[in-house]
């Protein structure tokens, strides 16, 4: 064969190679592009909310117990017989009401002697400061009349003190709790009349612990249950300032007002001790899911259309949902399909209409 020829077969080799290499390629990018549109149509759908965090007030549970405001053993300040006793055990009784009559014996005429005895030191007082102004008195003896004059006095305030004393009347608005005395009983200095308590208000008494002490500020309002269902509202009244030496937790008081009779002294108490502000979301129960770690958390689609998983903390729960923290501030939250997809997987998602609605 020629040289000719050799070198035209090279070249038409060459042609045929170049032509149909391009026909391979172009199928090559064909079926990429057909692979490309089969994962496009694979896009999964999932539907979901958009749910901005909220501030809202964190709170502390503490268990308590019921106590009186205070108790006092109302004693007699005189010895005497008791004639009445109108306050009954059990019986309410406000400020200043009658809870024992001693009997008034002689002390009604020694209040009228001091008087007398005054009325006479004053007359006696007055000549003498007469007598003095016409130069007819010393005042040595003008000192004698107005020193018996002030003894008047005192011997007069003291016999209607006494006789006041044998009412004795209640110190404070609340409930006879105690009375170990009946009609007839000889009443000494120091022995007790009734028994009273104040029941309103009323004090709740709790532990919180030293972690959490320093978010407890007074005044704060607190919310609680009693055992029996019923609900009530105080605020923080005292922070105790040292702890218990065998629970290292420090003693607050809850002031109650106006609770009414079903609350009693040592009921317990469920209460809600406000610690301050947090952000959280407000979600349903059912868009709570499982990682491979067996961690809890929700599934959530970030600006990309990829799926992220993010570990929550419940805070609270109520009628309307759940309280979680650990989200971003702003989040499109998958609802329906979230146990179908996967961390880092490309979604649509169809977000309901209706923003979710989170209370604070």
């Amino acid at each position: 064969m020629s040289n000719k020829h050799l070198f035209a077969g090279v070249i038409a080799l060459a042609m045929f190679v170049w032509v149909f290499s391009g026909e391979l390629v172009s199928n090559v990018v064909t079926a990429d592009e057909a692979d490309l549109a089969v994962q496009a149509s694979q896009v999964r759908t999932v539907r979901g909310i958009e749910s901005v965090a909220m501030a809202r007030q964190q709170v502390l549970a503490v268990r308590g117990q019921t106590q009186v405001n205070r108790m006092v053993r109302v004693k007699s300040e005189i010895p005497g017989r008791i004639e009445a006793l109108p306050a009954v055990k059990g019986s309410r009784v406000k400020a200043g009401d009658l809870l024992c009559q001693i009997a008034v014996d002689t002390r009604q005429s020694e209040v009228n002697e001091a008087r007398a005895l005054l009325t006479s030191a004053k007359l006696e007082y007055d000549g003498v400061l007469d007598l003095k102004r016409r130069g007819l008195q010393s005042e040595i003896n003008v000192a004698r009349v107005n020193a018996a004059l002030e003894t008047a006095k005192a011997r007069a305030q003291q016999a209607q003190l006494t006789l006041q004393k044998t009412r004795i009347l209640a110190p404070f608005d609340g409930v006879v709790d105690v009375q170990p005395v009946e009609i007839g009983d000889y009443l000494k200095v120091g022995d007790v009349c009734v028994g009273l308590m104040e029941v309103d208000p009323m004090l709740v008494v709790g532990q919180i612990s030293e972690k959490s002490i320093g978010a407890v500020a007074l005044g704060d309002q607190v919310v609680g249950t009693l055992l029996t269902g019923q609900d009530f509202i105080g605020e923080v009244s005292f922070i105790g300032r040292a702890p218990d030496a065998a629970t290292r937790t420090f003693p607050i008081e809850v002031t109650v007002r106006g609770a009414g009779p079903e609350m009693r002294a040592g009921m317990t108490a469920e209460m809600k001790v406000p610690t301050g502000l947090e952000t959280a979301h407000l979600i349903s129960p059912g868009s709570l899911v499982l990682n491979d770690a067996g961690s809890m958390g929700v599934r959530i689609v970030d600006g990309e259309s990829i799926v992220r998983f993010h570990e929550v903390e419940i805070v609270s729960e109520e009628s309307d949902g759940i309280w979680v923290k650990g989200l971003p501030a702003q989040i499109r939250l998958i609802t329906v399909g979230q146990e179908e997809v996967f961390d880092g997987q490309l979604v649509n998602i169809d977000v309901s209409p209706l923003t979710a609605i989170v209370k604070s």
